[in-house]
């Protein structure tokens, strides 16, 4: 089983969650719960990093509409990292892509959210 990692790291005191392996149905409940911790802590942006995962599907996706909800309520920008067909393609496939800032880079995101 291709359990998944998750890693905290900040920029300029903005949160960085990278994700590595798969996100699926027994792996989402602790990220979801995770975004949802560090959103409440109100940091000045959140970036969530997927560039390392290698499955993502309707989970990944919810996880991600739901992380979205939370910021949005919050007043807090939340950022997707991915460079991957893996992850950009179901977003785009299920138009969840539009409802999200999307990077190619850490950098870029955290330039643009800080702002």
């Amino acid at each position: 089983m291709n359990q998944l990692r998750q890693r905290t790291t900040y920029v300029q005191s903005i949160p960085i969650v990278a994700l590595t392996g798969e996100i699926d149905m027994m792996s989402s409940a602790p990220v979801t719960s995770r975004l949802a911790e560090l959103l409440d802590r109100k940091p000045p942006a959140l970036v969530v990093d997927l560039r390392e995962v290698r499955f993502f599907g309707s989970e990944g996706i919810r996880t991600l509409v739901e992380a979205q909800h939370q910021a949005d309520e919050l007043g807090i920008k939340l950022g997707v990292v991915s460079d991957s067909r893996i992850v950009l393609r179901p977003l785009q496939m299920t138009a969840v892509d539009q409802m999200l800032l999307l990077f190619a880079d850490i950098e870029d995101a955290v330039t643009a959210l800080r702002g």
